[in-house]
């Protein structure tokens, strides 16, 4: 549920449109999908025997301090805890107020600052009841989506025919080109799928249960994903999808008329909700591990006594969270983009690298204790890097300026990293 919870946010409902702007026939717009879920599977997988054999709170920071050494292990928890985690935290809740139909700027910061501080606050008090809240609310999430599916396809005003062409009349490279840079939205909607590693240390029998919940999380959400892409082409053609942001309003009005637009609303709000609150549950176990490190200041690495939950970083980045809603809240618009496309390339690249520790810790550690290990070692790690550089660099011919800006804002921590080693060295 926490790793369902992590990836099914706004992306799957809002995404689709900028898929099909550069997938334009049906069946190449599944292919997509069907990457996205191939990638998401092959890293879950990588991190299911990571997390297994370092079952500690943190997740990539811990992975890539012990492969690589504390520098880059520093920069993914700077990345994470300070932008990426952070500000997906301040976006779902500036999200939230799009779908709740609240448009006053001042309205939309006050929505999106008490829902931070409300999350924030039941995961401050203990680990079980926000993970029990991430349980109702994903059980639900999934229900609703099941009920829209079934919904538009017995009842639904749809057609098989938008399904036609399946694939394009003429290939050549552009659909390569195409299908990667689609699959950078795509993979958007499929974040959260290495959830559970940053809460191993709170995890009852982590060598069984990280592996596990990965690999059903990401199996869950990625059939979810595609009967709902499916939904999508049978309301609309891919040709009218092209660009649509509330790509489900949009295809819910074709099949049911204005009036569901209201319902589907209500239904994507309550997923956001969902995926905030499994957000603020482990984003806060980054700076906490930095913490007990010593590579960040060291409050934050201290557990609470009467909750045991790593409180003083669940206040740091719910305070960090909300002051970003506030600044996102003025305009939407551009602070979705700034965490969209100037983070995609970094995040991208830092999950290619933690899986390429998988290598290096087997041949540097073959004694380490693996409960699992990897299935597909070492062709699939192999085709998650692979691909991840792939789309990394057709980003950077499609927009070097965000991918260029998003590294900077990674290379901003280096100069934090040597203060803090400099202070566990005294």
């Amino acid at each position: 549920m926490l790793v369902v919870g992590n990836m099914i946010g706004v992306g799957i409902f809002t995404t689709p449109g900028r898929v099909a702007n550069q997938l334009p026939t049906s069946g190449l717009v599944l292919l997509g999908w069907v990457l996205g879920a191939f990638l998401a599977m092959a890293g879950a997988l990588s991190y299911a025997e990571l997390g297994a054999a370092y079952p500690r709170a943190g997740g990539n920071y811990v992975f890539l301090r012990e492969a690589f050494g504390p520098l880059w292990g520093f920069l993914y928890g700077w990345a994470a805890a300070l932008i990426t985690q952070s500000g997906t935290v301040a976006i779902l809740a500036v999200g939230f107020t799009k779908y709740a139909g609240i448009t006053n700027s001042l309205h939309v910061q006050l929505c999106a600052v008490g829902l931070i501080l409300f999350f924030g606050l039941l995961n401050y008090v203990g680990v079980k009841v926000g993970a029990g809240v991430v349980d109702v609310i994903t059980f639900l999430k999934i229900i609703s989506i099941l009920a829209l599916v079934i919904a538009g396809t017995f009842f639904g005003r749809g057609s098989f025919s938008h399904a036609s062409p399946l694939w394009p009349a003429q290939g050549g490279a552009w659909i390569a080109a195409g299908l990667a840079t689609a699959l950078i939205p795509i993979m958007y909607a499929y974040s959260g799928w290495n959830a559970t590693v940053y809460v191993g240390s709170e995890v009852e029998n982590p060598s069984r249960t990280i592996p596990l919940s990965l690999i059903l999380g990401v199996l869950i959400t990625a059939a979810l994903y595609l009967i709902l892409n499916a939904l999508y082409i049978y309301a609309m053609p891919v040709t009218d999808m092209k660009g649509v942001i509330a790509i489900a309003k949009t295809a819910s009005e074709s099949m049911f008329g204005p009036a569901a637009a209201k319902v589907l609303s209500g239904m994507i709000a309550f997923s956001v909700l969902g995926c905030l609150n499994a957000t603020l549950l482990t984003a806060p176990r980054i700076p906490f591990a930095m913490a007990q490190d010593g590579y960040f200041f060291a409050p934050f690495g201290k557990v609470h006594p009467r909750f045991r939950t790593p409180s003083s970083a669940i206040a740091l980045v719910t305070l960090w969270a909300t002051g970003l809603a506030i600044w996102g809240g003025i305009d939407h618009t551009n602070f979705y983009r700034l965490l969209d496309d100037y983070v995609t390339v970094p995040s991208l690249l830092l999950n290619a690298l933690t899986v390429s520790a998988l290598f290096l810790l087997r041949r540097q550690k073959p004694d380490l204790p693996r409960p699992y290990r990897a299935w597909g070692y070492p062709v699939l790690p192999l085709l998650f890097i692979a691909i991840i550089l792939w789309m990394v660099l057709n980003e950077f011919k499609q927009d070097p300026r965000a991918a260029l800006s998003g590294i900077a804002m990674v290379a901003a921590g280096v100069p934090f990293f040597f203060y803090f080693r400099k202070e566990v060295h005294v």
